[in-house]
């Protein structure tokens, strides 16, 4: 009979390590998730105070490039591309 006594215990042991590692995970999980939620809210956050903003803001239809104020820049210089274009409009750097 003791041996079954002792098998038991061993068994016991080894579910407790078992839950005590499942424990460790759901607490670093737990911390994961409420970051999560916390990310989500700021999100939720910002959509409705966006979605309460464009109401009142112009409506403005034009390209993307006009509505950033990118209409006539190079990417490359991120000048004018006129004045840095060569005087044969080559694209040249002057």
């Amino acid at each position: 009979m003791g041996s079954l006594f002792e098998e038991l215990e061993a068994r016991e042991a080894a579910a407790l390590v078992q839950v005590e590692g499942l424990e460790a995970e759901l607490v670093e999980v737990s911390g994961r998730l409420d970051l999560a939620r916390a990310g989500l809210e700021r999100l939720r956050i910002a959509r409705e105070t966006v979605a309460e903003m464009t109401p009142a803001m112009p409506a403005v239809a034009v390209d993307a490039g006009q509505r950033l104020g990118l209409s006539g820049w190079s990417r490359r210089r991120r000048g004018p591309a006129a004045s840095r274009r060569g005087a044969d409009g080559s694209g040249e750097d002057r």
